[in-house]
């Protein structure tokens, strides 16, 4: 009802409009207690009606003094202002939390353990910290915000301080790498974390979000940086790692169980495949047993076995090549109507035999010739100086013993046996099948129409040749010869001619006498890094360079590329840098540059390669490369590249580069598993008598 109340005078004419106030009891709004709460009778008094828990709902009306005027359930009455919040907000302290009197911490009325829930205030945050409740307690105060977030799990992928603060030295213990941490909140570049049951804080950089373990396989330099110029240790193969990360072709790691941390190359955890051919990688086979394979070996320990079905020890036959081999060859057989010879042991197949110290086995009707034991089956001849076994229609004749079967002549020192029309001479033993002819100072066998000779053994099936300082084996026609060993199967030919070598930078410390020992040591050359980019000239070239001339070795030099740009205007001008480098050579030391110059292309830590560079540009940007070079007057230019990247992006693509480019590829393995006419097949080597690890490398070119 409203009222309408007129006043005259003065000239004045009042109106009021008067309406009924809401009363004191009609309600504002609801909120809730974050704390418990104790239901005061009156506004100011010390009596009250009861308690009410943390998380009550109340329904406010007005504010009288420091206390509201409530109503919750049947009761009236008054709550502390300060005891309400507009939010009822419930929360997990993840964490585990100390109860501060006051935000900026100091003293505290309470710790708990972690999972406790609270009720916030949330209005009443302050330095980081909210004020909160612990339910079903009384403890109230303020807490680390960052405490009811829940945790991020990460690992230690290295071993770890814990420190007591963000920024202080002070700390706790060593949490092992590889230890599971609950992440809460970082700062000054520290996480604070909880390990198990000890807290504190831990440098970002030791943690990772993922715990990869993996083994190293080969030898590996730890380097400093992803960019892997500078290292600080080893770690040897079959080794377990951490990896925190991995960039393009190198991974951050920790060694298991140390404080060893670095980069090292991610092929590195590739399990090398089983080398084929060689005493290393030959299966081995029970008598009666044939095996077929086909493979492709390159490197120090290959050799190829190619053998049989009936006989004492058995190879592998199938259409195969093994080249490039500058340590041993185990073992020689041969296939088809023939015979074989080997220093170790051969396998046979078909009617055969075997003879053995050394050992020398035929295959079809044939004969065979050793210095203790000579057994032969079929229809053919055996001698030996201790022990002969003949089977079938044969003569002998000889100062030692001598066989011969069919129309043929033989003679020898301590033993000849042919087969067939043909004929033969050796100054220990040999043996021939079919018409053909073969020499040796040791033994030598041969099969089908073709000549083998060979220091101490060569064995041939088809038409063909084959000679070796230690043991070649050929199979089909073809040829092959080799310092160490060499092996072909089908119409192929193979050459091991190798060359030891090792390449260099200033960041081996080397003397006059450092490069005399590896010549001495059978080192025939040196690749030095001469430059990088279009301005970095390898501060130990010059001097390294005079050293290695003086000691008789054959020097060659490097170029890293220093940028990944697609121009190629700065391919031109980093080759115009290489060269001039080159040029001063002889004022610098005395001698003029007359090796490979070579460029290697690989990632660093500042040239940016990625791998779309690699898959669009690389081959295009080499060729700029090369071709200036060649341009400004180096001939002999090269290219060196992993052997992933050169398998992957180079190889095949290599039109627009110099005919003449030589190829020298980087492949920490047992095999290259490719062509190439250098191949670095460690960065661990070492050298008698020089301190430190060395980039080792094989020749194949007689360039080197």
């Amino acid at each position: 009802m409203r009222r309408l109340i007129f006043f005259g005078g003065a000239g004045f004419l009042l109106l009021f409009v008067l309406s009924f106030a809401k009363p004191a009891s009609a309600a504002s709004s609801t909120m809730y207690t974050w704390t418990p709460s104790k239901l005061y009778k009156t506004a100011s008094g010390a009596a009250y009606s009861g308690n009410m828990n943390s998380g009550t709902a109340v329904t406010v009306y007005s504010k009288s003094g420091k206390r509201y005027k409530v109503k919750t359930g049947g009761k009236t009455g008054y709550i502390y202002a300060y005891n309400l919040t507009s939010s009822k907000v419930k929360k997990e302290d993840y964490f585990g939390s100390k109860i501060y009197k006051q935000a900026a911490g100091g003293p505290y009325v309470a710790s708990v353990p972690a999972g406790k829930m609270m009720y916030i205030k949330m209005e009443a945050t302050k330095n980081g910290m909210y004020l909160a409740h612990v339910i079903g307690t009384g403890y109230s105060g303020y807490v680390d915000k960052t405490h009811f977030i829940k945790p991020v799990v990460k690992y230690t992928w290295m071993p770890s301080k814990l420190y007591t603060s963000a920024t202080g030295n002070s700390y706790k213990k060593t949490i092992k790498d590889g230890q599971k941490v609950s992440v809460f909140n970082g700062s000054h570049g520290r996480y604070q974390v909880k390990a198990g049951s000890s807290s504190g804080y831990i440098y970002a950089n030791n943690l990772t979000g993922t715990l990869a373990k993996k083994t190293v396989y080969v030898s590996s330099k730890l380097y400093t940086t992803s960019s892997h110029t500078k290292y600080t240790d080893v770690i040897r193969p079959n080794k377990q790692v951490y990896v925190k990360e991995s960039t393009q072709n190198m991974s951050h790691v920790c060694v298991v169980g140390t404080a060893q941390s670095g980069w090292i190359y991610t092929s590195h955890f590739t399990k090398p495949a089983p080398a084929a051919g060689g005493t290393t990688s030959t299966p081995k086979a029970t008598a009666g047993t044939s095996q077929t394979g086909s493979s492709t070996a390159g490197g120090t320990t290959a050799g190829t076995a190619t053998g049989s079905t009936s006989g004492s020890a058995s190879g592998i036959t199938g259409s195969a090549a093994a080249t490039s081999g500058t340590t041993a060859t185990t073992t020689t057989g041969n296939t088809g109507s023939g015979s074989a010879s080997a220093t170790t042991a051969t396998g046979k197949t078909g009617s055969s035999s075997a003879s053995g110290t050394t050992a020398t086995s035929n295959t079809g009707s044939g004969s065979a010739s050793a210095t203790t034991a000579t057994g032969n089956t079929g229809s053919g001849s055996a001698s030996a100086t201790t022990a002969t076994g003949k089977t079938g229609s044969s003569s002998a004749s000889g100062m030692t013993a001598t066989s011969n079967t069919g129309s043929g002549s033989a003679s020898g020192t301590t033993a000849t046996g042919n087969t067939g029309s043909g004929s033969a001479s050796a100054t220990t033993a040999t043996g021939k099948t079919g018409s053909s002819s073969a020499s040796g100072t040791t033994a030598t066998s041969n099969t089908g129409s073709g000549s083998a000779s060979g220091t101490t053994a060569t064995s041939n099936t088809g038409s063909g040749s084959a000679s070796a300082t230690t043991a070649t084996g050929n199979t089909g026609s073809g040829s092959a010869s080799g310092t160490a060993a060499t092996g072909s199967t089908g119409a192929a030919a193979a050459s091991a001619t190798t060359a030891k070598g090792l390449d260099v930078s200033h960041y081996q410390t080397l003397t006059q006498s450092s490069f005399n020992l590896m010549k001495r040591q059978g080192y025939s050359f040196v690749i030095l890094k001469a430059t990088e980019g279009t301005g970095y000239t390898d501060s130990k070239f010059y001097t390294y360079y005079k050293y290695a001339r003086n000691a008789g070795l054959s020097v060659h030099a490097y170029h890293m590329i220093g940028n990944s740009t697609t121009a190629p205007a700065q391919h031109i001008a980093e080759a115009k840098h290489f060269y001039q480098v080159l040029a001063q050579t002889k004022a610098s030391t005395g001698y003029a540059f007359t090796g490979y110059a070579f460029e290697d292309i690989e990632p660093t830590g500042t040239n940016s390669i990625t791998t779309t560079w690699w898959a669009n540009a690389a081959p295009a940007c080499a060729g700029y490369f090369l071709n200036e070079m060649q341009a400004l007057g180096q001939a002999k230019v090269g290219i060196y590249a992993g052997y992933f990247n050169w398998n992957s992006y180079l190889e095949g693509h290599t039109d627009t580069w110099p005919g003449n480019t030589k190829i020298w590829l980087a492949r920490y393995n047992t095999t290259l598993g490719t062509n190439a006419d250098v191949w670095q097949y460690t960065e661990t080597g070492t050298i008698d008598g020089i301190t430190g690890h060395f980039d080792l490398d094989i020749s194949y070119d007689p360039d080197f």
